[in-house]
């Protein structure tokens, strides 16, 4: 690669052009693709001793820059000029007019932030999220301390525009926004002698009766063993219980809510009216489930959108019992302890509030048997 001997004088820049411009300086744009280095004299590429091609992607490899940043700064530079001694026009890098051109993209930059210069709210905000907090949460809860309230899309717009130092989007639970979901394909339950989703009440699937649980199985590392644990959420309040199994089989479900049963007592039935699950193995036994007081009914196959409060829970649960997590290390106590971390969890959609205090506003309006038993379970 050969090195300019030389710079001209009319391409010289002071000290206030940006080293792009400056280094640009030294080489010709001539003919949009082709790059020569100048001499003081313009010559033509024949004539000019010792010249050679210098592509973009060769200056990007000397300037220490993609070979698109120089397209870039070539475009923004270029200027036309006339040969007075052919009388012709053509084409050249001016580092002024791209010094200028760089200087006024910079007064445009659009509207200034919501919120201001209040940098000690963005570090308050990031400090909440780093812990495990979604944007949701941390903006509720930094937003009273600060005074200062922006949208959950605001916020992911701060993110994008790195305006927090050590937040991105692999910290957050969900990482980016999803998008909507495709058309799903409907057909009829796994196995005929079930009870279909499509028999359930109206007033279930619009969430104006409460008590009505959904329940999913969340498994960890296989380390041969299916230790998993068994995750229902209320569909109106959101409230969370977490029972450890010893394995995924329909036997070994029905054993957990016997004893989910008699810890709750007489006011079983008042708490517990129906339960929507999906299609697998460990759900199979329906009679069983039933015989327990509970009415059983069962999504289509590959719609998890008809248990989306189990899903959308689940994600809550899986901040403290990750995927690579072995579940057969975890107890039933360090489960009781992500039931009560979930269900004290403040929910944007409860304006602050948390499942917790939604479950014990649905308890007070009930008859219930042993009250303080039942509050004591949920640890309310």
């Amino acid at each position: 690669m050969i090195k300019p001997t030389s710079v001209p004088t009319a391409c010289a820049s002071p000290a206030r052009i940006r080293p792009m411009a400056h280094a640009l300086a030294r080489w010709w744009p001539y003919k949009t693709i082709t790059v020569y280095i100048i001499a003081p004299v313009t010559l033509t590429p024949a004539k000019r001793p010792g010249a050679a091609d210098m592509q973009s992607a060769h200056i990007a490899k000397v300037i220490g820059v993609y070979p698109s940043t120089i397209c870039r700064e070539l475009r923004r530079g270029e200027v036309e000029l006339l040969n007075s001694d052919k009388w012709i026009y053509y084409k050249t890098y001016s580092p002024q007019k791209a010094q200028m051109q760089a200087d006024y993209m910079k007064t445009a930059h659009g509207p200034d932030l919501k919120i201001g210069n209040r940098r000690d709210y963005l570090a308050a905000l990031e400090a909440y999220m780093l812990t495990g907090s979604s944007p949701e949460d941390a903006i509720s809860k930094v937003g009273d301390d600060y005074g200062i309230r922006i949208s959950k899309t605001t916020c992911y717009r701060y993110i994008k525009m790195r305006l927090f130092p050590s937040l991105c989007y692999k910290h957050l639970p969900q990482g980016h926004p999803k998008k909507g979901k495709g058309q799903v394909h409907r057909s009829n339950v796994a196995h005929p002698g079930h009870r279909s989703i499509e028999r359930r009440a109206y007033t279930i699937h619009t969430r104006k009766a409460p008590f009505h649980w959904e329940i999913d199985s969340v498994v960890g590392k296989a380390e041969g063993k299916s230790e998993s644990c068994l995750v229902m959420t209320e569909r109106t309040t959101r409230a969370e219980i977490v029972l450890k199994v010893k394995d995924k089989t329909a036997a070994e479900t029905v054993k957990a809510l016997q004893r989910l049963k008699r810890e709750i007592g007489r006011d079983w039935y008042m708490i517990f009216k129906t339960l929507t699950c999906d299609n697998g193995p460990e759900f199979a036994d329906q009679a069983g489930i039933d015989a327990l007081g509970v009415t059983t009914f069962y999504c289509h196959p590959q719609a998890p959108h008809e248990r989306g409060t189990n899903e959308v829970t689940n994600k809550l649960v899986r901040r403290k019992l990750p995927k690579g997590k072995s579940m057969a290390k975890v107890t039933q106590k360090q489960a009781t302890e992500v039931q009560h971390w979930v269900n004290h969890y403040t929910r944007p959609m409860f304006g602050g509030k948390s499942a917790a205090d939604k479950l014990r506003a649905e308890l007070d309006k009930l008859p219930l048997y042993n009250r303080a038993k039942v509050y004591r379970f949920f640890d309310l």
